[in-house]
């Protein structure tokens, strides 16, 4: 009998994107992020979170939105056919911020026998659902938290699924910078597969900060990712309003102990609570990517649809 073997250049191509994202282990592509208006900033985005894409970057801005949204993100990571998904719903009810999201990479894949003959194609997938709950904490910050269903498919029988776990916080110092921390998968979620073998989706952990001036015409962030005691990447990014209806960004990511770079940029246009946002993410190493989103407030359908909430100056 002919030992069938898995010979794909997708697949390894995938191994090392992920081995160059935050983070290692499973569901690496997911350390990524998502959001064109966030990749468009370098990924500082912990301390701003003021969109649906809150519940990947930091839940506890959940807290901060009023209104109903809903929002959904496409990409090529890399432009190596790693397709990456995301759709989200976020609301407020009872003073407490909620959204329920789904978060999906895939890539396809051939198998090839001991002869080199091509067999079936099969498509790699690792996907999330995500349960987020935000509040503010006696008007000290906001907090907010995440509960992860995580699934895998090999698409060659295998499968494996685990639960994982973040937790985010969100505090105003002053009129002006906001402070924001972020543990994502907190202490390493097991992805268990069906044969009993286990897979890491490794903590990752951030803190950044961000300024807000000229009543939010202008925003520069700045983060900086914790593998355990370990520094990982740096993301520095702005955001100006040229007018209310369009945004420019960009920014820089300092990686691999900050000896290599790459820069982000991007624009957004907002009309009638439509947001769409698109960033071209500048990686010669791994490969470039372009990335588009969109959100939309149901704000006057169903009720909300003010201002978003500042956070409260914590007391003197």
């Amino acid at each position: 009998m002919k030992r069938v073997i898995v010979v794909s250049l997708a697949l390894i191509m995938v191994i090392s994107a992920f081995a160059l994202a935050d983070g290692t282990g499973a569901f690496s592509a997911f350390k990524s992020g998502l959001g064109a208006r966030a990749l468009a900033m370098g990924g500082a985005f912990v301390a701003v979170v003021d969109d649906t894409t809150a519940v990947i970057w930091n839940p506890a801005g959940l807290a901060q939105l009023d209104d109903t949204r809903l929002s959904g993100m496409s990409t090529d990571l890399f432009g190596l056919g790693i397709t990456h998904q995301f759709v989200g719903a976020t609301t407020m009810f009872a003073d407490l911020g909620i959204g329920l999201s789904w978060e999906r990479a895939s890539v396809a894949s051939q198998v090839v026998d001991a002869n080199g003959d091509l067999g079936d194609v099969f498509t790699w997938s690792e996907q999330a659902i995500i349960g987020t709950l935000a509040a503010n904490v006696f008007d000290i910050g906001l907090a907010g938290a995440n509960v992860k269903y995580y699934m895998a498919d090999s698409g060659l029988g295998a499968t494996a699924d685990g639960f994982g776990f973040d937790l985010g916080l969100l505090v105003n110092l002053g009129e002006i910078f906001t402070f924001g921390v972020n543990a994502a998968d907190l202490g390493g979620t097991k992805i268990t597969w069906d044969s009993g073998t286990q897979d890491t989706v490794s903590a990752l952990y951030t803190a950044g900060m961000a300024m807000r001036l000229v009543d939010d015409t202008l925003i520069f962030a700045a983060d900086m990712d914790f593998d355990g005691t370990n520094l990982g990447d740096a993301h520095l990014g702005m955001e100006f309003k040229v007018i209310e209806e369009l945004a420019l960004r960009g920014g820089v990511v300092l990686t691999n102990d900050f000896q290599d770079y790459y820069f982000s940029v991007g624009a957004g246009i907002s009309v009638a609570g439509l947001y769409v946002d698109a960033a071209y993410l500048l990686n010669e190493a791994i490969g470039n990517t372009l990335v588009l989103s969109a959100e939309f407030s149901l704000g006057d359908i169903l009720g909300g649809g003010e201002e978003e909430k500042p956070l409260e100056e914590p007391p003197l």
